[in-house]
């Protein structure tokens, strides 16, 4: 396999993406009928599983999707790793480098950790998500998910709702989105929108990526085809809570009132 890194969405044409889903489709059906994956080319190839930052279903989906094609896995979180010992991202990267891995998937909290994880190892790299900067396999899977039901399209009116300052997930969709001719709609309270967002109802063009910010949620929802919730990440707010919660679920809750709107 020749080095092929996918570090944000910008690695790949749209030319790939289209075939990405496609394929996604075809091997989606081949799991469904329980059809054996392990006779791809990747079969024997040695993945690394390289996780700097806890996660539960971005590795096991990884590790999961790799055996179901006949690869060899091996998981390392930095809490089992030299990391813990002051090991720097180039070292590891180089040390799993001369170890013979064809591939490896790296999570990092920082948004520059998995860029250099790949500047020093020698094999393809994907990121599992980098910091608050990005998550472009989240972002496919969302999109996936669109163009299944058919509104992946320009003029499709998508809200993304939540942490929108903390996500590197709703940073990826912006720009995966802005691809297929979509300007979606950033919902969240100012204390939670980022910096180059913040504005409510007024198309922005921040560094190239399209988007319009609203403060509020319920005067959109009658407009939308679809919406994408994201989390707190309350792990990113430097020990408390920048929004009150009780404030934040009476305001942009996706509960069965607002489903039904």
């Amino acid at each position: 396999m020749g080095k092929r890194d996918i570090i944000t969405v910008s690695d790949l044409t749209d030319g790939e993406i289209h075939s990405l889903f496609a394929q996604a489709d075809g091997y989606a059906r081949a799991l469904g009928e329980r059809r054996n994956l392990s006779a791809s080319r990747l079969a024997a190839c040695n993945c690394l599983l390289m996780f700097y930052e806890p996660s539960t279903r971005t590795r096991v989906s990884f590790e999961l999707a790799a055996k179901h094609f006949g690869m060899r896995v091996c998981v390392v979180t930095a809490k089992g790793s030299s990391v813990v010992k002051g090991e720097s991202i180039e070292d590891t990267a180089q040390t799993f480098g001369a170890m013979g891995f064809d591939l490896a998937v790296v999570r990092h909290d920082e948004d520059d950790g998995v860029a250099r994880f790949a500047r020093e190892f020698p094999a393809s790299v994907i990121s599992g998500g980098s910091g608050k900067a990005a998550h472009p396999t989240q972002a496919l899977l969302d999109a996936y998910a669109l163009w299944k039901r058919g509104l992946l399209h320009p003029g499709l009116r998508i809200a993304i709702v939540g942490d929108l300052l903390h996500s590197r997930v709703a940073r990826s969709n912006v720009r995966l989105l802005n691809r297929f001719g979509i300007v979606p709609l950033l919902v969240a309270p100012r204390e939670l929108m980022p910096p180059e967002f913040r504005s409510d109802g007024e198309p922005l063009d921040a560094a190239g990526v399209k988007a319009v910010a609203h403060l509020a949620l319920d005067p959109l929802l009658p407009q939308l085809d679809a919406i994408m919730m994201l989390r707190t990440q309350l792990e990113r707010h430097g020990g408390h809570p920048l929004v009150d919660p009780e404030t934040f679920t009476a305001d942009y809750q996706l509960n069965a009132r607002r489903l039904a709107a």
